[in-house]
């Protein structure tokens, strides 16, 4: 029986260093099929995993906005082939497509073999000091500034009333406009977080109210870099 692994990887696209523990490397050496975000990127990571076969006999496919046949992609899983499934960057199909062929193999009851490592979610999380019981993940807020403004409001409510700390991600060239937004809108008492480039050599984590944050001379320059924001108590 094929199974599909689920392959973490480092969340940096500058990849300098493995994450997998030594009992997964071996599960991995036979594998000939993979299925990635980025061919480039996918085969930087790839790579590092020493696998029995050379990197250019690897069958690597690219699963993204343009790849509209994922029945196609799964074609080794259903030919019984074990599969590897990568992200970029972190957890695949955590906020990630990859969710989309994990489906799909549970559907055609191929086994799916999920493997330990790094999501900046659940690190920002983790470094923020909010409330980790309850927790919703955003990905994206709206870009309409009046319509963000009311999800923002939305999110203060919950935070509030039932004390859910809220994880949001934004693109990278908009992260200084939504730290903005938090500060200017949000109540004093809530804590906003900012985990900034995680598992990178300038990792940064602000974690503070917003009447502290309100007292900086001067925000953090976060424009283009990569952010997770947490809000919570």
């Amino acid at each position: 029986m094929s199974k599909l692994f689920l392959i973490p990887t480092t969340l940096s696209n500058s990849i300098d260093h493995g994450v997998l523990l030594e009992y997964q490397l071996k599960q991995l050496k036979h594998l000939r099929y993979f299925i990635v975000e980025t061919a480039k990127i996918g085969r930087a990571h790839i790579k590092q995993l020493n696998l029995e076969t050379p990197l250019q006999q690897l069958d690597i496919e690219e699963l993204n906005k343009h790849q509209a046949d994922l029945k196609c992609l799964i074609k080794p899983l259903l030919s019984g082939f074990d599969v590897g499934l990568l992200s970029d960057c972190g957890l695949p199909a955590v906020a990630d497509p990859g969710s989309k062929i994990v489906r799909l193999a549970h559907l055609n009851n191929i086994e799916v073999v999920p493997l330990i490592g790094p999501n900046s979610l659940m690190l920002a999380l983790m470094t923020s000091g909010v409330n980790g019981q309850s927790f919703t993940f955003n990905g994206y807020l709206p870009i309409d500034s009046a319509v963000r403004k009311q999800k923002i409001m939305c999110l203060q409510d919950l935070i509030i009333k039932n004390q859910t700390s809220q994880i949001i991600i934004e693109a990278p060239f908009r992260n200084q406009q939504l730290l903005q937004s938090f500060i200017e809108l949000l109540n004093d008492e809530i804590t906003l977080c900012l985990a900034i480039n995680l598992m990178q050599d300038n990792q940064k984590i602000i974690s503070q109210t917003i009447i502290q944050w309100k007292t900086l001379a001067e925000l953090p320059h976060i424009h283009k870099e990569e952010v997770v924001f947490v809000l919570g108590v």
